[in-house]
């Protein structure tokens, strides 16, 4: 098995815009294939999708957008972060998610409003994370590394986009990251999946091929 660098990923990915592919239809892709992954492995009640404001939280508010599109209507969204830090591709989801007016949406920006989402992830069967993808490293703000504690702490079942949120993509180290039962990881596996100490929080490993 091939496993590949964040800057091996990001040349593929580079190399695909250079021929017109955008990182919008990359996030729209990405949230379909993840969608239909829970759709057809995974039973649940209420989900509460848990993104960040760049990529990752793209991908995840795009997966949001298609698994109730599959008609999954008991759906949920935090995202943690400001409104106005969210990068253009997770906003063009956000759009499609409040045009819908069925799936709530709060922003958690500090760890004042823990409490709120405490209730929220308790009251989910699964939740579906993606607040830091393969471009995390160093140490975890205080606002991420208590909600992870408060996914890590839940019942639920537990899907990871890309890679776990607080995990290292080329090592896979980390000091707090969210312990899942499935990672859904975008384009190749991952060098930090080499590290016997990521797999005992990556769950089961699944490669979501986006350019096919």
């Amino acid at each position: 098995m091939e496993y590949y660098s964040i800057a091996e990923i990001k040349k593929i990915e580079e190399e695909a815009i250079r021929k017109g592919m955008t990182e919008e239809k990359m996030m729209d892709t990405a949230g379909h294939l993840v969608a239909d992954f829970i759709h057809n492995a995974i039973e649940f009640k209420k989900a509460v999708f848990i993104a960040g404001t760049g990529n990752n939280g793209g991908d995840t508010l795009s997966a949001a957008f298609h698994l109730f599109n599959l008609n999954h209507p008991n759906i949920e969204v935090i995202i943690v972060g400001k409104q106005e830090e969210l990068k253009e591709g997770p906003k063009t989801f956000l759009y499609l998610i409040n045009d819908i007016k069925d799936i709530p949406v709060s922003f958690v920006s500090d760890t004042v409003n823990l409490e709120h989402s405490k209730e929220t992830i308790n009251n989910a069967d699964l939740l579906v994370v993606g607040i830091f993808g393969t471009g995390f490293h160093g140490d975890l703000p205080d606002l991420t590394a208590g909600i992870i504690d408060l996914i890590n702490d839940s019942n639920a079942k537990k899907v990871s986009i890309d890679i776990p949120s607080g995990m290292n993509g080329d090592t896979g180290e980390f000091k707090k990251a969210v312990k899942s039962d499935f990672t859904l990881t975008m384009m190749a596996m991952k060098k930090a999946f080499q590290n016997p100490a990521a797999l005992n929080i990556t769950g089961k490993i699944f490669v979501m091929d986006l350019l096919a």
